[in-house]
């Protein structure tokens, strides 16, 4: 299309009247085409911050939901933390139990030792009266 402006344009640059009128309507031309490249790049525009609002709004619900996510971890944490201490003071109190029963069996040992070495007396008295 430019071509044949171009073209025109040079066959009526003999006559200097004419020519001007050219040079006028071309201008008025370029005009309008840059006002309608004005406005495509004014919807562009208008398009891509739409665009950057809506991922704006994307990026804020991901963050809140991250948080929450966070704020849902940190809660499990605690009651693991808390469960564990739970388990460290039954472990201890079984070991304190066991410790016990140890030393249960140890005085019950002690004490069937002291019984049977009561009854070895006993029978080595009743033997002794026996024989005298």
């Amino acid at each position: 299309m430019r071509l044949v402006m171009i073209a025109a344009a040079v066959a009526l640059a003999a006559t200097p009247a004419f020519a001007d009128s050219i040079a006028r309507e071309q201008a008025r031309a370029d005009l309008h085409q840059a006002r309608a490249d004005a406005a495509r790049a004014d919807l562009q525009k208008e398009n891509s911050e739409v665009t950057a609002d809506a991922a704006q709004a994307n990026a804020n619900d991901a963050q809140v939901a991250a948080n929450a996510a966070q704020s849902d971890a940190s809660s499990l944490q605690a009651q693991a933390n808390a469960a564990q201490a739970q388990a460290d003071n039954a472990q201890a109190s079984a070991n304190a139990s066991q410790a016990q029963a140890d030393s249960a069996q140890s005085s019950a040992a002690q004490a069937d030792a002291n019984r049977d070495a009561a009854l070895d007396r006993a029978a080595d008295a009743r033997d002794t009266i026996r024989n005298n």
